[in-house]
C-alpha cells in the first residue's frame, strides 16, 4: 500500500563498536527493540573503514578495544560533528572511570557511561542525541 511507511527505510541505523561479546549481545537486544538496525564490529580499524560505508544515524563506542584503536575512533567521530550537521550521535562507554577516560581522551560531556551500564540508559540518551521521544 502506498501510504504505509517502508519500515526497513524508517529505522535508525546504529553501529555498536564493542570487543565483549555479552554487552553487544546486550546493546543489540535493547537497540533492536527501540528501532534500531544495527551493525556491529569488536575493532576499531574496522569501525572507522563502516563509519563512512554505512553512515550510521547512531555510534557506540567502547574506548578500550583490542587494536587500541578507541581513541582513533572518538577522533573521527569528533571530527565529523564538527565539520557535518548529520553526524551520528555517538556514545562512549568503558571499563574505566569518567575521570580517566577524560584525561586520556578529553571532554566526554554527558555522552559518557562507565561498564556496567543500563542498556535502557544509552537507548534514552541516544533517543535524545537523534531529537526523538522515547516512545518507540
Amino acid at each position: 500500500m502506498p501510504n504505509e511507511p517502508d519500515t526497513a527505510r524508517d529505522l535508525r541505523r546504529a553501529l555498536v563498536i564493542e570487543d565483549d561479546q555479552g554487552v553487544r549481545r546486550m546493546l543489540r537486544f535493547s537497540l533492536r527493540a527501540s528501532g534500531f538496525t544495527i551493525a556491529e564490529t569488536a575493532t576499531g580499524a574496522e569501525a572507522l573503514a563502516l563509519l563512512g560505508e554505512l553512515a550510521p544515524d547512531a555510534v557506540i563506542l567502547d574506548l578500550g578495544l583490542p587494536d587500541g584503536l578507541g581513541g582513533a575512533v572518538l577522533e573521527r567521530l569528533r571530527r565529523m560533528q564538527e565539520m557535518d550537521g548529520g553526524a551520528p550521535a555517538w556514545m562512549v562507554v568503558s571499563a574505566m572511570n569518567r575521570e580517566d577516560a577524560t584525561r586520556l581522551f578529553g571532554p566526554l560531556g554527558d555522552r559518557f557511561l562507565p561498564k556496567p551500564f543500563d542498556p535502557w540508559d544509552l537507548v534514552a540518551k541516544l533517543q535524545e542525541l537523534l531529537g526523538e521521544s522515547g516512545d518507540l
